[in-house]
């Protein structure tokens, strides 16, 4: 048994190491700052186009309770406004439509059946209208099928499957994405954490009144439990197949979900509590998972954090005190193990053993807990994720090993990844918006984007911080595209770029991305605005310090590796900063934008030749961006100064745009568009008259991408132009 002052001792080696692997406050804040910013920018476009859906991002990610060696899935919610999901026949509005809540005596607790009612008047709906509903004594009830739902990941998976985890539906492994409806009102079964008694200390007056204000979820029931499906035991993994005969009606189910309410319970944590959670969770998956899996959940564990403040005295919660409060935890774990009962926080009457864990099991795992109880979990010496226990092993000892990273080299790691998947989201939203539109004939266009422009106007001005911050860099897409569009028309009907074009270019610049700017000054030179493209051009490679990083984030080439000045500025700049300063990414132009580009990456726009290319591009919506031009904008920016020294009859210094863009291509193989990349200079070589060098640049081009590839154009035209010499 270890004394006091061991346990004060290993208390504080652990607070130091989940310090050096990210849960600390500044982490936990920064992986919620952006995991909040991701979840609005989803919706984002959802918004533009009317589609009436939300996204929301519960779990680890946006609670921050996560570490790299955890390798955390993201659970993805995604919340249709339509049908309003309401539990009373007053609640019924003329026109809208409705499910109604039914509880019967054959309900689960937590569980109900939805039925469909009539827009038109508060009436059930008699006859069977959607794919996805069926009758059942004389009530026509929505199911959990969600056919479309399946149809849609479908079409975003590589492998042309979904992936099924309970209610989950993805097309990956690392994503859980649920659909779910809202609830008009709080249930009464979601009322219980304003009325049972508690010592009052947790959670606060102020944390309950934002709890009841909070939405409530029906998602598609997670587990088979059900009184209508006769079994010995309940348990997930007992898996319902088609052919059994309770099938149906497992179908029928929804379930109450308050992920909203947690959310909002986890966010009150203090830094101390997150990281006994964190430690809670690395237990679990290091020694319980190996015997039951994922049914004994984290969530299990989450439950036994919630209860165990609420009933232990605030003052225990300290750094050097964790090791007895991961016991606290465990403890109230053990009892819910040995009653066969563990509620749930804020839904009354579910027991979460139910469906979860066969009887045998939880006395098993009771006594594994009771065993790291009595040692004073020393089995925290033997965890192998993130290597906290060698780590904290080291400490003690004073030793130095190979797995101790610094602190601050973690920090930058982890950070640099957050920062990337914010920025992959920006990219995705602001490439499948212009997908969107690229179909739409150019009076659709322009409508769409002034539309979706007013609508983030609003947003911007009248929506939360992180709403605001998402919707600037959305204008400034949209208005660097409007811009573009029109700007292009203009060149086509040979008229003058007015000052309303130029003032829509100006206000794109807000996001401070390099490619929005980059737009201006292709525009400029397609214009014939050759000075000032020249200007323009030096100033933007003036914005990109040594420090620079270019995201790609599409499909068909491997992310870049951030340089190490990238990464020790990553944890001292703010995201404005890093936008300005350390960050470049894709520029995109549509059909519409045709006129605003060289001629010579219109091409790329026609990349999907033959049959044969158009099978390549698979899941299709992720490949939507080959029907554009589509170039990183560093060698962009070389391409663009070459060919505008060019105009200016500046021969010396054109040679240099020319001898940046093959240091790019050296140190930067493979690299995202790296096709284009070498088409590029292949046209430089070309209007050198260096022919065989232009030959070998778009057959290099070909040999990373035999398929979908501009190249195929431009080596044709080699063909025929050194055929037309010759004769």
């Amino acid at each position: 048994m270890m004394d006091a002052e061991g346990l004060r001792m290993m208390s504080l080696r652990l607070s130091r190491v989940l310090d050096d692997i990210g849960v600390s406050r500044y982490i936990i804040a920064r992986r919620r700052r952006t995991w909040l910013a991701i979840e609005t920018m989803e919706t984002m476009p959802k918004t533009l186009m009317g589609e009436g859906s939300t996204n929301f991002i519960f779990g680890s990610q946006s609670e921050g309770t996560t570490t790299p060696g955890m390798q955390s899935d993201v659970d993805t919610l995604l919340c249709l406004q339509s049908p309003r999901v309401i539990l009373d026949w007053d609640e019924w509005q003329q026109g809208k439509s409705h499910l109604l809540v039914i509880k019967t005596e054959r309900s689960p607790p937590q569980h109900c059946l939805l039925q469909r009612l009539r827009t038109d008047s508060p009436l059930p709906m008699t006859h069977v209208m959607l794919p996805c509903d069926v009758k059942c004594e004389e009530r026509v009830l929505h199911t959990t099928t969600l056919s479309v739902a399946h149809f849609l990941m479908r079409q975003r998976s590589p492998s042309g499957e979904e992936v099924l985890h309970g209610p989950s539906i993805s097309w990956d492994e690392n994503v859980d994405n649920v659909i779910a409806y809202k609830c008009v009102t709080l249930p009464d079964e979601c009322k219980i954490l304003f009325h049972r008694p508690r010592p009052g200390h947790w959670p606060n007056p102020a944390v309950l009144s934002r709890a009841r204000q909070t939405e409530v979820f029906l998602v598609p029931q997670g587990y088979t439990e059900s009184p209508s499906r006769p079994s010995k035991c309940h348990s997930t993994a007992l898996h319902v197949t088609p052919y059994d005969q309770y099938y149906p009606a497992s179908k029928w189910e929804w379930r109450f979900s308050t992920s909203m309410m947690e959310r909002l319970l986890i966010f009150d944590f203090n830094t101390i509590q997150l990281k006994v959670y964190v430690l809670l969770k690395m237990l679990r998956k290091s020694f319980l998972k190996p015997i039951v899996g994922d049914r004994l959940s984290t969530f299990h564990m989450k439950t036994a954090m919630f209860f165990t403040i609420e009933t232990h005295p605030p003052d225990i919660w300290r750094e050097d005190n964790i090791v007895q409060c991961v016991i606290y935890c465990l403890t109230t774990l053990i009892r819910w193990l040995k009653i066969k009962y563990c509620p749930h926080y804020t839904i009354a009457g579910v027991n979460l053993f139910i469906g979860k864990l066969f009887q045998y099991e939880q006395n098993i795992i009771a006594n594994t807990v009771t065993n790291m109880l009595t040692s004073n979990l020393q089995c925290c010496h033997f965890i192998e994720m993130d290597s906290l226990g060698a780590k904290v092993m080291a400490l003690q000892l004073g030793v130095v090993i190979s797995e101790n990273k610094s602190r601050n080299i973690m920090h930058q790691t982890i950070t640099s990844n957050l920062y990337s998947e914010y920025m992959k989201t920006c990219y995705d939203i602001t490439t499948n918006l212009m997908d969107r539109t690229h179909s739409c004939d150019l009076q659709q266009f322009v409508q769409a984007t002034l539309q979706s422009i007013i609508t983030l106007v609003n947003i911007s001005e009248q929506g939360t911080a992180i709403q605001q911050n998402s919707a600037t860099i959305c204008l400034a897409y949209h208005r660097g595209n409007l811009a573009s569009v029109i700007a292009s028309r203009c060149i086509y009907l040979g008229q003058p770029i007015t000052q309303d074009i130029l003032t829509m270019y100006k206000l794109s610049f807000d996001s401070d991305l390099l490619s929005t700017k980059l737009k201006f000054a292709s525009m400029l030179y397609c214009s014939g605005q050759y000075e000032a493209a020249e200007n323009w051009l030096s100033y933007c490679e003036g914005l990109q310090g040594p420090d620079a990083f270019q995201f790609f984030i599409g499909s068909g080439s491997d992310p870049l590796e951030p340089n190490i000045l990238y990464l020790e500025n990553i944890l001292i700049k703010s995201e404005r900063e890093k936008m300005k300063r350390q960050t470049t990414t894709c520029v995109h132009f549509s059909r519409h934008e045709m006129c605003c580009i060289p001629e010579f990456l219109v091409f790329e726009i026609f990349r999907t030749i033959t049959e044969e290319d158009r099978q390549q591009r698979c899941p299709a919506l992720q490949y939507m961006w080959m029907d554009m031009a589509a170039v990183q904008c560093i060698p962009f920016l070389h391409y663009l100064q070459y060919l505008t020294y060019r105009q200016l009859n500046q021969h010396a210094r054109k040679r240099v745009p020319i001898l940046k863009l093959k240091r790019y291509i050296w140190s930067n193989v493979g690299s995202g568009h790296f096709d284009t990349t070498l088409n590029m200079l292949g046209h430089c070589c070309e209007l050198e008259n260096r022919l065989d060098e232009a030959w070998n640049c778009y057959g290099k081009s070909l040999q990373f991408y035999p398929r979908n590839n501009a190249a195929c154009w431009h080596m044709a035209r080699l063909l025929v132009n050194m055929r037309d010499m010759r004769a």
